[in-house]
């Protein structure tokens, strides 16, 4: 079933305290930078997003799941090394598991390519409850497969960017995901740094050729495609972005120009009977001038192997002729 927001913000209201449920949940915020303009052929769009994740590092030592001992009153930076693990700044003053603590891998599982742009930050949020905060700025090619444009110009897409942990998930090992459940972000985590702790996409982001939504992002968690079946499934975090064509060009311009067209050629039929040769020419001339409009908006128009509902029309004002 899949796991709304609302949902979320409800399971982890009461956070505040070190209780199991709280100390052992990844808690995911979600911040969109750039949307790049959908490819409709290749079903793909760039993004440029920042994923912040929060958890609360445990103190316990356990040699099986591999935790590092934390000291609270540590002030040096952490720094990333890999993608699993953070490191304070002066390694040399650091010995055996003392001052390490383990970054939850994220994956982002429909990206076809994707770029780290910066290094990644980690610090401690809230020493007394050990609150770890790890984050990230991507740009990434995502891969996007419910893109159709059959109804083109008024087609609306759902924009999808998929997040999960795939590493270490199995029982006993170090994110076991029946110990650590993925989450949202709270106003605890981000200190009310934002307005929506769980993440927004920025003001000035705009997606070439459309609208968004005016709701913003939505997040739900949603059972993993692949792995275990079951109701042991894991899960993963989809974050939505609803956007709809502005069709502007086509519904103000390109259709009343046809339409009055075709009102030329049916006005000819009030010409007398025996000028059917100016008829005829009127008539040659206007389907003349449909055709170059078509040939002109087919350039712009996406290169599908199925018919959309533009070409439609156009091919109904050519035939009315």
């Amino acid at each position: 079933a899949a796991y709304s927001v609302t949902d979320s913000n409800r399971s982890v209201a009461s956070y505040g305290s070190m209780d199991t449920l709280t100390a052992r949940s990844i808690r995911f915020q979600v911040v969109v930078w750039y949307v790049g303009r959908p490819d409709e052929v290749l079903g793909k769009v760039e993004m440029k997003f920042r994923v912040s994740v929060f958890w609360n590092a445990l103190e316990e030592f356990d040699p099986e799941v591999g935790y590092g001992n934390n000291n609270r009153h540590n002030r040096k930076v952490w720094m990333m090394h890999g993608r699993q693990r953070a490191y304070q700044k002066e390694l040399k003053e650091v010995t055996g598991e003392n001052g390490i603590v383990y970054v939850p891998p994220i994956s982002i599982l429909n990206a076809g390519d994707f770029e780290v742009l910066g290094e990644p930050e980690v610090c401690m949020v809230n020493t007394e409850e050990n609150l770890m905060k790890w984050s990230c700025l991507y740009k990434a090619s995502l891969l996007q497969d419910d893109i159709c444009v059959s109804n083109f110009p008024h087609d609306e897409h759902d924009l999808v960017l998929k997040l999960a942990i795939l590493k270490h998930r199995q029982p006993r090992k170090r994110w076991d995901r029946h110990r650590w459940k993925l989450e949202l972000a709270t106003m605890e985590d981000t200190m009310d740094s934002i307005q929506t702790p769980h993440g927004t996409i920025v003001e000035h982001c705009k997606v070439p050729g459309f609208s968004t939504d005016k709701s913003g992002l939505r997040f739900q968690f949603v059972p993993l495609e692949f792995g275990r079946k079951g109701q042991d499934r894991d899960q993963q975090l989809q974050i939505k972005l609803r956007i709809r064509r502005e069709s502007a060009y086509y519904d103000r311009n390109i259709i009343p120009l046809l339409a009055a067209l075709n009102v030329v050629g049916i006005c000819t039929l009030a010409l007398d009977a025996m000028q059917y040769g100016n008829r005829g020419e009127m008539i040659l001339a206007t389907a003349f001038v449909e055709i170059g409009i078509r040939m002109t908006v087919d350039s712009k128009l996406p290169v599908v192997g199925y018919q959309i509902k533009m070409q439609y029309v156009l091919n109904n004002f050519f035939y009315g002729l």
